[in-house]
């Protein structure tokens, strides 16, 4: 079995390779975003690496509450936003994630405003991390193979959080073949420092979401800085899928993470707007 890792944990450790864009929006990154999420949506994969066959699970929960809990975090007073959730489980190893998203933040619009990670192996806790946004920077706690982690990290505009990559993207409005924008995000595993990662779409590719072929927007998603290597894959659906009676836009149907042993895949099984 290769090493798997959630793709919003590993883009930030990989070596990844700059991309070329083929034409560049002008648009800022805010000018770029929308809300497309209804009040509860759920999405399940299943994750193939080599012979292992794991799944990973994300939830967009809208929220209304003053007082919020993000993993080890707790906000309070915070304004109207999104809670994205994420639990990969392959093999021994077990990957949980959450972040909190501010919608609408003067002129700026999905906002990180504390984020959570915990990497439990054969029933070890080996990582632990919560932080909290402010003030331009991102300031976290916590440990790492039993020892105290903490500091903080400034980051230039725009940023945003490693756990709500995948949502962020499925926000922007109009994707289409030629979209691009680049943004800073907070690295705490391996180095702590602020990364410039790109996002853009140079093809149309037809991928399968259960037996149905689903044309989708193939964004690369790849770090501006380190050594050449491979960027990460990101399927999103040109158009929406119905569940429900809803037209969910930009779903995510597929990503692929590369890794030192090769590449592991993320299918999307199935979507539930039910909680």
């Amino acid at each position: 079995m290769k090493k798997a890792a959630l793709i919003i944990v590993s883009i930030l450790l990989i070596a990844l390779v700059a991309v070329t864009f083929v034409a560049c929006s002008t648009a800022t990154v805010q000018g770029q975003l929308r809300d497309v999420w209804r009040p509860y949506e759920k999405y399940t994969y299943s994750v193939t690496d080599g012979d292992t066959v794991g799944t990973y699970v994300v939830e967009i929960i809208h929220n209304e509450d003053k007082n919020v809990t993000i993993g080890t975090v707790n906000l309070e007073n915070v304004s109207k936003g999104i809670i994205i959730n994420g639990h990969l489980t392959i093999g021994g190893t077990e990957y949980i994630t959450s972040c909190y998203v501010q919608l609408i933040s003067g002129s700026s619009y999905l906002i990180p405003k504390a984020s959570y990670k915990k990497q439990i192996v054969d029933g070890n806790v080996t990582l632990e991390l919560g932080g909290t946004y402010a003030d331009g920077k991102y300031n976290y706690s916590g440990t790492e193979n039993g020892a105290v982690k903490d500091g903080s990290i400034a980051l230039a505009s725009p940023y945003y959080d490693n756990n709500e990559i995948h949502q962020l993207l499925r926000g922007v409005n109009g994707m289409a073949v030629g979209f691009s924008f680049s943004f800073n995000v907070p690295v705490t595993i391996g180095e702590s420092s602020s990364a410039s990662l790109s996002a853009s779409c140079a093809a149309v590719e037809t991928v399968n979401y259960g037996d149905t072929p689903t044309e989708c927007y193939v964004v690369a998603l790849a770090r501006s800085t380190k050594v050449a290597g491979k960027s990460h894959k990101l399927y999103y659906s040109t158009k929406p899928i119905k569940v429900d009676g809803w037209d969910l836009p930009n779903v995510l149907v597929q990503f692929v993470e590369p890794t030192a042993d090769g590449d592991v895949y993320y299918t999307l099984t199935s979507i539930s707007l039910t909680k």
